[in-house]
């Protein structure tokens, strides 16, 4: 597309059995594409679906299969015979979409348009903002960490911490002020994200090594070793419900299958980023809480990790 027909915002929702949650998310986006398209340029909406088995489908392809639908915020569905991760999943969404910028949305997390339309006039009043974030909130409104200083020894130590008071006020605007210039700008969490989508085909988009988690932190680094500006823009606001299509067991516990993902991505992510004492730090650290695990196929294979 090209001209007044490209969209200003492209969606990207990737979905992994979320369930009816993808379709709460896909009927809110419809409406902020009805009040989208009275203020600004078009708004296109396109899931990748991880080749869900929960039934999940059915919703996106209702609304794809809607007549007539206005375009081009007319839902588009990509169905992939495999899972191919999230960052994976993300990449190829860009690649088949337009806009100028990219709201990166899960299933399980949703926005309004006046929210939307402040992270849109962020990027566009900075031409070095590469990235916009909103404030998170549970569906109850209740605050959501949505930003992190850093992965390292010392920033996951330290988001160790905040994760215990999460609901603080302080823990999200006077905190994180106070560390970013002590440890750097740190990043956002991509479950609702607007980027910039020069930012972030320079960088080359998400490291498809990540298959789950780590790859927000990983594209944050990146665009930040670019010179791209990221922050959070007050008064936008999202909601994210968390965990839907990760399988968590609770707000911090992990499901079998997850951990085994976490943990590659966090040893992957400590090779290409840190120093050699933290990935030496962290393998040691890992084998001592493997060990520990009682599951003997499960130890196994986080073990098999460390190899």
């Amino acid at each position: 597309m090209s001209g007044p027909d490209v969209p200003a915002v492209s969606v990207l929702v990737v979905n992994h059995n979320a369930g009816l949650h993808l379709g709460h998310c896909l009927e809110r986006l419809r409406s902020v594409a009805d009040e989208w398209r009275t203020a600004s340029a078009g708004l296109e909406i396109v899931v990748v679906d991880n080749a869900s088995t929960d039934g999940s489908l059915d919703a996106a392809r209702e609304l794809e299969d809607q007549d007539p639908a206005p375009e081009p915020t007319k839902v588009r569905l990509i169905a992939s015979a495999r899972n191919l991760g999230f960052g994976a999943a993300c990449n190829l969404a860009a690649r088949e979409t337009a806009g100028r910028y990219l709201l990166l949305l899960n299933p399980d997390a949703w926005i309004d348009a006046t929210s939307l339309r402040r992270l849109v006039e962020a990027l566009e009043a900075d031409s070095r903002l590469g990235l916009a974030a909103p404030r998170l909130h549970y569906p109850d409104g209740s605050l959501q960490l949505g930003w992190a200083p850093p992965v390292g020894v010392v920033g996951e130590a330290i988001q160790k911490f905040r994760n215990r008071f999460e609901g603080r006020a302080w823990n999200h605007a006077r905190l994180p002020r106070l560390l970013r210039p002590l440890l750097g700008q740190g990043w956002f969490s991509a479950a609702c994200l607007l980027v910039r989508r020069s930012a972030f085909e320079e960088v080359g988009g998400f490291d498809e090594g990540f298959f789950l988690y780590f790859e927000d932190a990983d594209l944050g680094l990146r665009l930040g070793r670019g010179g791209w500006r990221q922050r959070h823009v007050e008064g936008a606001r999202a909601w994210h419900s968390r965990g839907v299509t990760t399988g968590r067991l609770g707000k911090r516990l992990l499901s079998p299958d997850v951990e085994r993902y976490y943990r590659a991505s966090q040893l992957r992510y400590y090779g290409l980023h840190r120093p050699r004492w933290e990935c030496s730090y962290l393998r040691r650290r890992l084998r001592r809480k493997f060990l520990g695990v009682a599951d003997e196929e499960q130890r196994t294979a986080l073990l098999r990790l460390l190899v």
